[in-house]
């Protein structure tokens, strides 16, 4: 279930919100590089979080985070799934895929580097 809505959240990400999906593209540097600092990381919930607040971090948590919001809230309405239920799925695919030596935030909100 959980690879099946993984999979289709990917086509659907690609076909819809191009706006939004453009934004998350430009700044996709900017948040792989504040990961590697270990400035900001993946929760849970699928949204970014600021584990320590330099070099602009939580400016950039709040821009992806708006956008993956719409993005989500988009994706999650098509299929008939709260955001939250939606978020979580990406969430806990993100968290899992991290790269090693990265912040992600666990269930008990705890940062810990994978």
């Amino acid at each position: 279930m959980t690879k099946v809505l993984i999979s289709i959240a990917i086509v659907t990400f690609s076909t819809f919100g191009f706006s939004d999906i453009n934004s998350m593209r430009a700044r996709l540097p900017k948040i792989v590089e504040l990961k590697d600092k270990g400035f900001i990381g993946e929760q849970p919930d699928g949204f970014l979080g600021v584990v320590e607040d330099k070099e602009g971090a939580a400016s950039v948590v709040a821009e992806e985070n708006a956008d993956r919001k719409e993005v989500y809230s988009e994706r999650a309405k098509t299929q008939g799934q709260p955001l939250e239920v939606f978020g979580a799925v990406i969430g806990g695919a993100k968290t899992r895929d991290e790269q090693a030596g990265r912040f992600i935030r666990n269930s008990s909100g705890k940062w810990t580097k994978k």
